[in-house]
């Protein structure tokens, strides 16, 4: 399932992909809250781990010959096993790429669309998913491009506006660890760990459609060293905008200290710039998670991916309505059960022990051809 044609990108295009995925929703979705003040240091911890974490899935890769993650999981389980786990990644990519669907719902019933009903936001966000997708990896990646100078441009805009705006108080970031280090631990496992870095997993199917394999390792990890810093950033403001009890005040922090700007009685209410990161945030994640379980699909049943689009995307807005009740259950399920029960086995228990088994094949077969030249 080599990448060819619209399937193949550049460095660059690869470098964006992973920079605005792993900013996507976590810049504005609150996740960490329980180091409260030490909150920003948890996100630096995890940063500095999603580095090593992009680098051991390109080094997986460069392991088991530039196989992509599906074709590593047939060669290493056979036929039967490998379609089985093949297909639990599809379907856990979807999942998530749900999830992702109904962050962006709840932001937009909660900022400017209270009345629309929850379905028909999530319906119509998957519109432009489908086209993006059907279209190829290569226009998604050159979308991104386009979009990436607004996201990062708006991110950053927002803490200057704050500061200039003397919303910003430091002294909420004190005392730096004045609850010891079991919070920040409390918090970088397993959700800071999880979410965005181990979910750069969806990556080992795209970084083989690169032009220059060799180089995507450094490339992937200055792309999480760059996003992570900017979360970081985001994480900063937060606190010193709103203070320490994020989790009680909102679920939407950045959008909340977005609210608090007002410069010169006329630059106020540019919390519709943080939704527009979101939106175009969610965007990117849920194409990228789409496209990524459509080739799944494609890789186990042999039929063009695009042939799965449609069937797939109509139950993508259904269960992103249907995962839970509310928001606050919603938020609930993703914090204390996904990266327990989903996240951790598929974004690292898997990948571990295929580079186990993939190490006893070589061993093995390194073995049998030094019997034969012996005998």
């Amino acid at each position: 399932m080599k990448a060819d044609g619209n399937d193949k990108i550049s460095l660059w295009q690869l470098f964006i992909l992973i920079t605005i995925f792993a900013i996507g929703t976590a810049v504005v979705v609150g996740a960490g809250e329980e180091a409260r003040q030490d909150y920003w240091i948890a996100e630096f911890i995890a940063a500095i781990v999603g580095v090593g974490i992009v680098l051991g899935y390109y080094q997986l890769i460069s392991f088991a010959g530039k196989k992509n993650l599906y074709e590593m999981l047939s060669f290493s389980f056979g036929k039967w096993i490998g379609s089985a786990i093949i297909v639990l990644y599809s379907l856990y990519f979807f999942y998530i790429a749900s999830r992702n669907i109904r962050d962006f719902g709840e932001l937009m019933k909660i900022s400017i669309l209270p009345i629309t009903p929850l379905e028909v936001i999530t319906i119509v966000m998957m519109f432009p998913v489908m086209y993006t997708v059907y279209l190829g990896l290569e226009v998604l990646a050159r979308v991104t491009e386009i979009v990436s100078p607004y996201i990062l441009g708006i991110l950053v805009l927002v803490g200057v506006l704050l500061f200039f705006s003397g919303e910003l108080q430091f002294t909420h970031l004190l005392p730096i660890l004045g609850d010891g280090f079991g919070p920040v631990w409390e918090a970088f496992f397993p959700t800071l760990l999880t979410f965005p870095y181990g979910e750069v997993i969806v990556f080992t199917v795209i970084m083989t459609a690169t032009t220059r394999f060799s180089h995507v390792g450094k490339v992937g990890a200055t792309a999480i060293a760059i996003s992570g810093l900017l979360i970081t950033y985001a994480n900063v403001i937060q606190i010193a905008a709103l203070g320490v009890d994020l989790k009680v005040r909102t679920l939407f922090p950045l959008m909340t200290a977005a609210r608090e700007i007002m410069l010169m009685e006329f630059i106020e209410r540019v919390d519709i710039l943080v939704v527009f990161i979101l939106m175009t945030g969610v965007f990117i994640k849920v194409s990228v998670f789409f496209y990524a379980g459509l080739k799944g699909l494609e890789h186990v049943f042999s039929v063009p991916y695009r042939k799965f689009i449609l069937p797939v995307s109509t139950l993508i807005p259904f269960f992103a309505v249907l995962n839970s009740v509310n928001v606050v259950e919603h938020f609930e399920e993703g914090l204390m059960i996904v990266p327990y029960v989903l996240h951790l086995p598929f974004q690292f228990g898997i990948p571990l022990l295929l580079f186990f088994i993939i190490w006893l094949k070589k061993k093995k077969k390194k073995k049998s051809i030094s019997g034969g030249v012996a005998s």
